[in-house]
């Protein structure tokens, strides 16, 4: 049956967030599959370090995934809570919180899971004081985007803070991704001319951003402060060590940093 023009697309079907997703093509898989969620992959370190946490906090994260963060709040002492839309990614979650609530029993918080979507959280208002979408953003289509943004003001407290980061950044694919992989080509190396060939599950990604982008869909929301930054954190440990370098420097220098760095990040407050 073709689709009406004139509604919306449907949503990603949760069967697409299958176990291969998760084991296999979502970020931080090496780190899962080596330490079961207890290490922090890179890219939710970097988050960590932007939230401000401190015990006693509520937290939730929407978009949780395989766990890693709310884990990680167990930890911390902070009151967690992972929601999803895929039921095979809370089975990991559950897993995750499992092992975790095994070997740091002082202190442990153990976190709460819930099957939802990012559109209609099942909480009150003014349950949380912080929240995180981490990769979401980019597998909501924007009047998705928008009912979620709306949700997350929704159940913050006042002055309590919602962290984003997704990738790509539209602006490396279009400008410094074929400058890389004419530099790779160079150097012996075949990159594909559509970086999301490199990736399996590339076709969950209906909604990439720009900082602007995101900047303007912040806007649209009932958010009255934000602010959007690009922040690489990656290592570059896969590469020689002068290419390294210059991947650093690319992706952190102003202005080159706008085409280069592939993660943007958003925080926006109550």
């Amino acid at each position: 049956m073709d689709t009406d023009p004139g509604q919306p697309p449907p949503s990603i079907d949760p069967r697409e967030y299958s176990e291969a997703y998760f084991i296999t093509a979502c970020d931080g898989q090496q780190e899962y599959q080596a330490h079961g969620g207890l290490v922090l992959p890179q890219r939710l370190k970097a988050l960590v370090r932007f939230l401000d946490l401190r015990p006693g906090m509520r937290l939730l994260d929407v978009g949780c995934g395989r766990g890693e963060l709310v884990a990680f709040c167990g930890r911390a002492g902070v009151t967690a809570v992972g929601i999803d839309y895929s039921a095979t990614g809370l089975d990991l979650a559950r897993r995750t919180i499992g092992h975790g609530a095994e070997l740091h029993r002082e202190g442990w918080v153990d976190p709460g899971l819930a099957l939802g979507d990012a559109r209609r959280l099942p909480f009150g208002p003014g349950t949380f004081e912080r929240a995180i979408m981490s990769d979401i953003v980019e597998h909501l289509y924007p009047h998705e985007l928008h009912a979620a943004l709306a949700e997350a003001h929704r159940i913050l407290v006042p002055g309590g803070e919602l962290l984003i980061h997704t990738m790509p950044n539209l602006w490396y694919y279009r400008y410094g991704y074929p400058l890389f992989r004419l530099v790779r080509r160079l150097q012996g190396a075949s990159l594909p001319a559509d970086p999301r060939e490199r990736f399996t599950f590339s076709h969950v990604h209906v909604n990439e951003q720009t900082p602007r982008t995101l900047s303007r869909a912040l806007a649209g929301s009932p958010f009255s402060h934000w602010k959007v930054w690009l922040h690489d954190y990656r290592t570059y440990e896969e590469y020689h060590p002068a290419m390294r370098g210059a991947m650093r420097l690319l992706t952190r220098l102003p202005l080159l940093k706008w085409i280069f760095c592939d993660d943007v990040f958003a925080l926006a407050r109550k």
